[in-house]
């Protein structure tokens, strides 16, 4: 098949999901493009799809501590940058040649939503597909709120996915909850998620210290206080234990002046690297870890286990979403019901004070991926239903 794949996103998980899963329907004998924004965190990295930098390049970073008229300007650019982006991809959908297009990207705000559905309305009638990661699109704003509430988002995405061919979700549970959420598209398909091989094929040794690896941006939904007060009642049992915290803050959502305070009372055992971790620092920081933490609220699937995994790290993790269909407790890692703080603590101090343990849950999860969600079987079952949506 003559195939397009769009991805949006700069940088990032998407990126790479996007990246990788084009490259596995190229492996599959499929002629790929993969279209991207220029000057992309991959774009040094090749690979059998035809990479197409087509699309605006991100707005540059802000500065260490914007002030309010630097953030205003900033998310001014981001949109003007985010309005070119998908009038550009309304273009390329236009183009004709492909038989079928994967569509990625979020559509968390009003303007990706609405861009999604130009996209779709641009197709001159090639069936269109969306990997819908986060089947309720979480909330990026202050507030007690998890998830979107905005009227007009919604009601866009109402509109938005029916108009897909194909939406893909990631298990049985975000499949129950796309239909309960959203008007059924023609196909509505289950996937894996794949593995990380872009950080590398090859997991790192066994770590030797008791470290705990938090990897990621600082959502409300991943649970940070529920793990700082985990670690704190943990490092009362065992002063040797060692926290990372990695990952961008994400400041309109209240989570990261909270959490730099309690890491800067901490720092003997509290190490936070506050921003976006490069790809060719991934695997080091994993590396020094012997268990990674997923305290999250709520979640579909998640990247973060995958790519523990890829390194096989062992996880603890919250149960909830698809997360028990790939972290299966005891064998691939240990589950905690979310929110539970003394379950969390049991699970992370049970992990780290047994290292044959941890390196058991990692390889069983690093073979897992390997035989039965690595990306040959994501690309098939894509293929599969992309030539169906054809007919």
């Amino acid at each position: 098949m003559r195939l397009a794949v769009i991805e949006p996103l700069p940088l990032g998980g998407l990126l790479h999901y996007s990246t990788q899963l084009a490259d596995a329907l190229a492996e599959r004998g499929n002629d790929v493009d993969l279209i991207v924004a220029r000057e992309n965190e991959l774009t040094r990295m090749s690979g059998p799809a035809r990479r197409l930098e087509l699309l605006p390049p991100d707005a540059p970073p802000p500065p260490p501590e914007p002030s309010l008229t630097q953030r205003r300007l900033r998310r001014a650019r981001t949109a003007a940058r985010m309005t070119e982006t998908w009038l550009r991809i309304a273009q390329a959908v236009r183009a004709p040649g492909h038989e079928a297009i994967l569509l990625g990207g979020s559509f968390d705000m009003a303007l990706t939503a609405a861009g999604g559905l130009l996209a779709t309305r641009a197709t001159r009638g090639v069936p269109i597909a969306h990997v819908c990661h986060n089947v309720r699109p979480f909330n990026r704003w202050g507030g007690a709120n998890l998830y979107v509430e905005s009227r007009p988002t919604l009601a866009l995405l109402r509109r938005l996915y029916p108009s897909f061919d194909v939406v893909f979700v990631h298990g049985e549970h975000s499949l129950r909850e796309y239909e309960q959420t959203w008007p059924r598209p023609k196909r509505l398909a289950t996937i894996p998620h794949g593995d990380e091989r872009l950080f590398g094929s090859e997991p790192p040794a066994p770590s030797e210290e008791r470290r705990i690896l938090f990897f990621g941006a600082w959502r409300k939904m991943k649970g940070l206080p529920l793990l700082m007060e985990a670690f704190d009642a943990l490092a009362a049992r065992d002063p040797s234990v060692r926290l990372t915290i990695a990952g961008p803050p994400v400041e309109d959502e209240g989570e990261s002046e909270r959490v730099l305070a309690w890491a800067s009372e901490r720092r003997e055992r509290v190490e936070v690297l506050a921003g976006y971790v490069p790809i060719e620092d991934v695997p080091a920081l994993f590396a020094q870890a012997r268990v990674v933490v997923l305290p999250y609220l709520t979640v579909n699937q998640s990247g973060v286990v995958h790519l523990a995994m890829t390194m096989a790290r062992a996880v603890v993790a919250t149960a909830v979403g698809d997360l028990p269909e790939v972290v299966e407790d005891g064998h691939t890692g240990l589950l905690v019901p979310p929110g539970d703080v003394d379950a969390l603590v049991d699970a992370l101090a049970h992990v780290l004070g047994d290292s044959a343990l941890a390196a058991r849950l990692g390889e069983a999860g690093h073979a897992r991926l390997s035989e039965r969600a690595g990306w040959p079987e994501v690309a098939e079952r894509v293929e599969h239903e992309l030539r169906a949506a054809g007919g």
